[in-house]
């Protein structure tokens, strides 16, 4: 063979190997697997599934304050007060609707449903909604109870799969809360606190719930003798009160029927001679810290620093 007629072939070998090549990269590229666009999640009511990476998120069980710090800002929320979004954290809800109260076991079916969502969230309150829901967009129930908030998160975390996200977050509330408690202690020593609410009817002592669990869990603050701090709360009558003389003391006045409960109780010789009241050391909690602000991870850290630096500044 000539040289000339071998350099060719050399050439041509060498252009059909490239483009073999290229086809075999060609095809290995069309068939490696996609990223999943959907996964299947376990809930209270079963198995669903979700979107990878949910755009939409109606979330009508309160956890507005989680998904903003996983960085998942809902189209809906529940996270209100008198048919407002929560105070606290409307700066950072903006353009998002509100469709009812987490509190409440119904939502605004239809302004859901004017969200366009792609993914539903829903608290253990609202089971009975599921199927109504279920139907606009793929739904998932908590199984955590609202007050139980450290493991509301980290329920939120793993359905996003963000565990880690959560944990590290927690950790640095810890570690506040580790500083502000030990500011508190030298402060007030074995002081006592409580937490009193005033309903239409009897009056409630509050323990290890929502803002109370804040005071004397978080904060390490001593409650009164006879505070029910294994569990949520006891409900005393006027005479009662009596059993409880705390240094200090917390109190939210649910208001409605519950304003002439407070003006009585507030004119009665058992109110007169409680020990915090005849100190001044009588704090009142409007009814959306209460009710909102205490139960959600941005609320607490708000309180924790708002609550303590009170404290700190009395002494």
């Amino acid at each position: 063979m000539k040289k000339g007629t071998r350099i060719v072939l050399a050439c041509l070998v060498a252009v059909v190997t490239a483009v073999s090549a290229g086809c075999g990269s060609s095809q290995t590229a069309s068939e490696a697997p996609k990223k999943s666009e959907t996964r299947v999640v376990k809930h209270l009511m079963g198995e669903v599934t979700i979107p990878a990476e949910p755009k939409r998120i109606a979330d009508v069980s309160g956890a507005a304050e989680e998904l903003l710090i996983l960085g998942h800002k809902p189209v809906a929320t529940a996270n209100t007060y008198k048919t407002k979004i929560m105070s606290h954290v409307a700066d950072k809800l903006t353009d998002v609707k509100p469709v009812g109260w987490m509190w409440d076991d119904s939502i605004n079916l239809e302004a859901v449903v004017e969200t366009k969502p792609d993914l539903i969230i829903m608290n253990n309150r609202q089971q009975k909604m599921y199927e109504q829901l279920s139907k606009i967009a793929p739904t998932v129930v908590l199984e955590t109870d609202l007050d139980k908030w450290r493991d509301k998160f980290k329920e939120i975390g793993r359905l996003f799969g963000q565990e880690e996200d959560v944990n590290k977050w927690l950790a640095g509330y810890d570690e506040k809360t580790k500083g502000m408690r030990e500011q508190l202690k030298q402060a007030y020593g074995d002081e006592t606190f409580m937490f009193l609410a005033v309903t239409p009817k009897l009056f409630r002592v509050y323990g290890n719930y929502g803002y109370a669990d804040i005071l004397f869990t978080d904060l390490g603050l001593k409650p009164a003798a006879g505070t029910p701090t294994d569990k949520t709360m006891e409900m005393i009558e006027l005479e009662g009160l009596t059993n409880f003389q705390p240094d200090h003391m917390f109190l939210v006045n649910f208001g409605g029927k519950a304003d002439d409960v407070y003006a009585e109780l507030k004119k009665s010789p058992v109110w007169k001679s409680n020990k915090a009241v005849q100190q001044g050391h009588l704090y009142e909690v409007t009814n959306e810290t209460f009710n909102i602000k205490a139960f959600g991870p941005i609320g607490k850290e708000m309180l924790l620093e708002e609550i303590g630096s009170m404290l700190l500044k009395k002494q």
